[in-house]
């Protein structure tokens, strides 16, 4: 029988043994949670829309309509917990006077309307909505709904605005 040795290591091992070797290292792993907040947007990104549908165009005819999101009915928001996060709205593209306005598109004719947040009675201006979020509550709703009150006759046609809502925390 032939042995055949190895030299110059610190083992002797036969012609043709496997070698085996196991070495078990170990390493970190962590993550940092920062306060933070998401909104769910829809597939164009957008937080949501407001139909008021159908009105005449009468002298103290009225229009109303409530934000319809991805999430819901209104703004779905979700912070970490502990975090008071706010809304806040701006006047829209047409504001005058300080009041917002629809456009009557291709025309120059307007309608004065108010926004109303989180189930408030009063008019949704330049105060913020605070949203405080207790440890554990997830996901908020937050309704908004639209109403327009015709001062007067207007001329028929499609009337829009476009608001932007801010998200702070």
């Amino acid at each position: 029988m032939r042995v055949g040795l190895i030299l110059g290591g610190a083992a002797l091992l036969p012609v043709g043994a496997p070698a085996h070797a196991e070495m078990t290292r170990s390493f970190p792993v962590s993550a940092s949670v920062v306060n933070g907040c998401s909104v769910n947007a829809d597939a164009t990104q957008g937080w949501g829309r407001i139909d008021m549908g159908t009105t005449p165009g009468t002298a103290g005819a009225r229009a109303e309509g409530s934000l319809v999101s991805a999430g819901g009915a209104g703004i779905a928001v979700e912070c970490t917990p502990g975090v008071t996060a706010t809304l806040s709205a701006d006047g829209g593209d047409n504001a005058a006077g300080g009041a917002r306005r629809l456009r009557q598109s291709g025309g120059s004719a307007t309608i004065a309307y108010q926004l109303f947040a989180d189930g408030s009675s009063s008019e949704w201006a330049a105060s913020p909505v605070s949203l405080p979020f207790a440890p554990g509550s997830g996901q908020r709703l937050v309704p908004i709904r639209a109403v327009a009150t015709l001062a007067g006759a207007q001329p028929a046609g499609t009337y829009t605005d476009t608001v932007r809502i801010t998200l702070t925390w």
